[in-house]
């Protein structure tokens, strides 16, 4: 018995240990949030529980959480260009600092988006900028819609991920002070229903 009581003290005190070392990422490097809307599908879904970098400045590529610039709260969007790069598009072709973003399309799908009830049918793939890849929505016939573009210097321009939904980036409130940002989203902690197979999300998932 002795050695049963002193094993369950040990176990008791590990997971004391787990729980201070949470407390202490989370006071110095980490924020929890929820997703507040659907527009960065496929990414990120509304109602997911994510984690957010206290202390990654916004780069290209990343995903950032800032202070909306005209009203109060926050918004998260790919940061898709920094202070003194310019960005437009044309046609259906994503352009930074004049250069076409690399996109390769992978698949088609039907998504119901929960902040206007409605369902739509999307192409989806994968699309380069940054330091790696991320996926996109968009439907088949539709653009990019941004209007050309010159980053101040100390802001960023942020775009959904889903492309063809337009009412939550800066192609609405223009570019953001990137000292507002609080940080960036790296990791997800609970995941929603609501993407096919192919695109389904899981617990404790990095983000990219």
């Amino acid at each position: 018995m002795g050695a049963v009581r002193s094993g369950l003290g040990c176990l008791s005190w590990v997971g004391a240990g787990i729980i201070v070392i949470a407390l202490v990422l989370k006071v110095l490097l980490f924020d929890m949030a929820e997703v507040g809307h659907n527009g960065m599908a496929p990414t990120l879904l509304r109602g997911e529980r994510v984690l957010i970098n206290k202390r990654a400045a916004p780069d290209l590529g990343s995903i950032a959480v800032c202070q909306h610039p005209t009203e109060d709260g926050w918004v998260i969007g790919r940061v898709a260009a920094i202070e003194g790069m310019s960005i437009d598009s044309f046609g259906k072709e994503l352009r930074i600092d004049g250069n076409p973003v690399v996109f390769n399309r992978e698949g088609a799908t039907s998504f119901y988006n929960a902040d206007n009830e409605r369902t739509a049918s999307l192409t989806w793939g994968s699309e380069h900028f940054g330091t790696g890849s991320h996926l996109i929505f968009m439907r088949e016939d539709d653009r990019h819609r941004v209007q050309e573009t010159e980053v101040p210097s100390g802001q960023v321009y942020l775009l959904n991920d889903y492309r063809s939904y337009t009412v939550q980036d800066s192609r609405v409130y223009g570019a953001v002070d990137a000292s507002t940002c609080r940080g960036t989203i790296v990791f997800r902690v609970i995941p929603t229903d609501g993407l096919e197979r192919d695109l389904a999300h899981r617990y404790f998932q990095p983000i990219r």
